[in-house]
């Protein structure tokens, strides 16, 4: 290990086992960014690793279980590390009726879309205002924008997300770290079969590819947006999800849905 690679900045990089995760453990390795991969699946983890040409380090840890965020906090506190950019991209979601959905698997759901983000968002900018700097970006999604009959818990969580990263933005003002909570839309990733779709939903249809998804979210995050959405037509449906009746929202949101499976 070289001197060099000593003061590069760190990156961590939670679900950075497939999908958006590895796409950004790409970006980042290729902006010069040590790295630590989260994931559950510590061989997944090793795949990624091989393609990296920068220092990586893998932390296999199921962020629904008590005291992961912690394990991780102890790892970068033992090496004395303050991270430069944090992305919490970890997360799942759940077709289907929502009285239907297994009791365990929402409980999951909530410890990580929410529970384990926030967490790990509060340590890591704690960490970062010592230092007067650094970026968190917080998977959000689209879904955050208006209420998703047949994946209502789903989309639940991630309305936190985008309001709680908002806030966290605007406390931050001025303070040389930045929180942007980044919006995909339906994006070409294990996330629809995952959570209970067909492999040919329509879904898949109008999912966008995941490595575009990641540079529009990275750049995002550099330029320090509080928010940001992939996609005009995903920026316009947003948009009118805000100047529709909450009714008509609601109504065609769950038709939409509906069909998806």
């Amino acid at each position: 290990m070289t001197t060099d690679e000593n003061i590069r900045p760190m990156a961590v990089i939670t679900g950075a086992s497939s999908g958006l995760g590895r796409e950004f453990a790409k970006i980042a390795a290729q902006k010069g960014y040590r790295v630590l991969l989260v994931a559950r699946n510590l061989h997944a983890l090793e795949v990624v690793s091989r393609d990296l040409r920068t220092e990586t380090h893998l932390l296999e840890l199921d962020l629904t279980a008590a005291g992961a965020v912690d394990q991780i906090s102890s790892w970068l506190s033992d090496r004395g590390i303050s991270p430069e950019i944090v992305i919490n991209n970890a997360g799942f979601g759940a077709f289907g009726e929502t009285l239907e959905t297994d009791e365990g698997r929402v409980k999951k759901m909530i410890r990580l879309n929410i529970m384990a983000l926030t967490a790990l968002s509060l340590r890591m900018g704690r960490r970062m205002q010592r230092a007067g700097k650094g970026r968190i970006m917080n998977i959000a999604s689209t879904a955050a924008f208006q209420p998703c009959p047949y994946m209502g818990i789903y989309g639940a969580t991630k309305a936190y997300v985008l309001s709680f990263t908002e806030a966290l933005a605007e406390e931050w003002k001025g303070t040389g770290v930045t929180a942007t909570a980044y919006c995909p839309g339906p994006t070409r990733t294990n996330f629809g079969v995952n959570a209970g779709l067909v492999a040919d939903s329509p879904f898949d249809m109008f999912a966008a590819d995941a490595r575009d998804v990641a540079r529009h979210a990275w750049n995002a995050m550099m330029q320090g947006k509080p928010v940001a959405v992939h996609g005009i037509k995903n920026r316009f449906g947003t948009w009118l999800s805000k100047c529709l009746p909450r009714g008509l929202v609601r109504f065609v949101a769950g038709r939409m849905l509906k069909k998806m499976k």
